[in-house]
């Protein structure tokens, strides 16, 4: 059976239709939860909320048939396919073609079963534990801003970019500003070649060496770079050669 012009997901280099599967017509769709505590407090009729500033992981269900092929049982290629999902324990990306513009860091993780009724085919459903956001494909790629110009986020929350710069001082510090916040980089991080990787919380110069804290704190603790939806003006001094891979994000569904 030709499955080329069918749904696919694509994942570790890998689609799911090289592995003679077609997705059902039966997918959900699962919107990120939240992270909230509640606490009851005496004399107040609501409860008071306490947001931990996160959302939780979903988990997003891959209902698919495989097909037999002439030369293989269907134990031997849910074999193979248990080997593309399943063995690697890190969040790779993910993309469904229905909606291909984003992708999900997706991680396979949750055991399955299936009944072999039919032997040409079987129905089983695969479970992978995804991030709460998807990521746009165009927001990997990097732009080089000069001082002065402004990027448009265009979704409708806040981006962790990677950021990219050449500091040229190690006698003063050196500052970035988007929409007039402030981002101090420590003249102890000396000169040279910095990246800073709003998510992981980790700055880096060239051959690995390690600046994260001289460069994503100050003096009200801990302060990753981001870009707000709609414009951000971008300005700074005492750096050059700055290039932005934004990651534009939104709620994974």
């Amino acid at each position: 059976m030709d499955l080329t012009n069918y749904p696919y997901f694509q994942f570790r280099g890998k689609k799911s239709n090289d592995f003679k599967m077609r997705i059902r017509n039966e997918m959900e769709f699962v919107i990120p939860e939240a992270s909230l505590n509640f606490s009851d407090v005496d004399g107040r009729n609501s409860e008071v909320i306490f947001d931990r500033g996160k959302y939780k992981d979903i988990e997003k269900v891959f209902p698919v048939r495989i097909y037999k092929e002439s030369n293989s049982t269907i134990a031997t290629q849910l074999r193979n396919i248990a080997g593309w999902l399943y063995l690697s324990h890190d969040y790779s990306p993910l993309i469904f073609s229905e909606y291909g513009e984003y992708y999900y860091k997706a991680l396979g993780y949750s055991g399955t079963s299936a009944h072999d009724k039919v032997r040409e085919w079987l129905d089983i459903d695969f479970t992978l534990k995804c991030q709460p956001f998807v990521f746009r494909l165009d927001g990997e790629d990097e732009r080089e801003i000069t001082s002065g110009k402004s990027i448009s986020n265009p979704e409708p929350i806040s981006s962790l970019p990677i950021v990219t710069f050449n500091k040229t001082t190690a006698t003063a510090d050196s500052n970035i500003y988007i929409n007039g916040t402030q981002f101090r980089i420590a003249k102890e991080a000396g000169t040279g070649i910095i990246t800073i990787d709003s998510e992981t919380g980790i700055a880096y110069k060239a051959g690995g060496v390690n600046v994260s804290k001289y460069c994503l704190m100050n003096n009200s603790g801990y302060n990753p770079i981001t870009l707000e939806p709609g414009k951000n003006e971008i300005s700074f001094n005492n750096i050059d050669q700055f290039k932005i891979k934004p990651r534009w994000r939104n709620l994974a569904v």
